[in-house]
């Protein structure tokens, strides 16, 4: 991904594993800030309702997605902050793309945009207010990794902050998901 991107620059990988569904067993793993990470998604039913339960280094829960009736857009818990899952897919510049608000102050505007026109898609980030620029692409094509084993997907991105990768691996899970099941 070094177009786009001075010489130098880190360029951060997560490698998704598990088996395809992006709110299911879904491992995010690789690096960020050159330091290791593991991103989870995981599903649950419970007796009032479907929670996906997402978690950094499997210590801390950076976010829940609550599904309506199991499977459509509910709410999504980030800390104390409740607010809809459409927030993270706002209709974007084009029929193809998602936008959402994130990056310093939270109100910085980007935008999933899906590539191609078949399942598993693609999808590159984009940073809207910034001169559209190309932060982040993540590509389906699988791949056999060391001491990793298969991965489904990568995703390679140039943003360094926190609350950016979150939001932005929970905008792209909420992408594929309504990709997935044709909504």
């Amino acid at each position: 991904m070094s177009d786009g991107h001075p010489a130098g620059e880190t360029i951060n990988e997560l490698y998704f594993t598990g088996q395809g569904d992006p709110r299911h067993k879904c491992v995010a793993i690789g690096y960020h800030r050159n330091e290791p990470v593991v991103y989870k998604f995981d599903t649950v039913d419970l007796p009032q309702g479907t929670r996906t339960t997402v978690t950094y280094n499997e210590q801390s829960v950076v976010a829940f997605f609550d599904w309506a009736l199991a499977v459509h857009l509910g709410s999504v818990i980030k800390g104390a902050d409740r607010s809809p899952m459409t927030d993270l897919v706002l209709p974007g510049s084009s029929p193809a793309a998602r936008s959402f608000e994130s990056g310093r102050g939270g109100k910085e505007r980007f935008e999933w945009r899906r590539i191609g026109n078949k399942h598993p898609y693609g999808y590159e980030l984009f940073s809207i207010d910034h001169e559209q620029s190309r932060i982040g692409r993540y590509d389906p094509t699988p791949r056999d990794l060391p001491k990793i084993g298969r991965a489904y997907a990568l995703l390679e991105y140039g943003f360094h902050e926190d609350n950016l990768i979150r939001d932005a691996l929970l905008a792209l899970c909420l992408n594929r998901w309504i990709d997935w099941r044709g909504m």
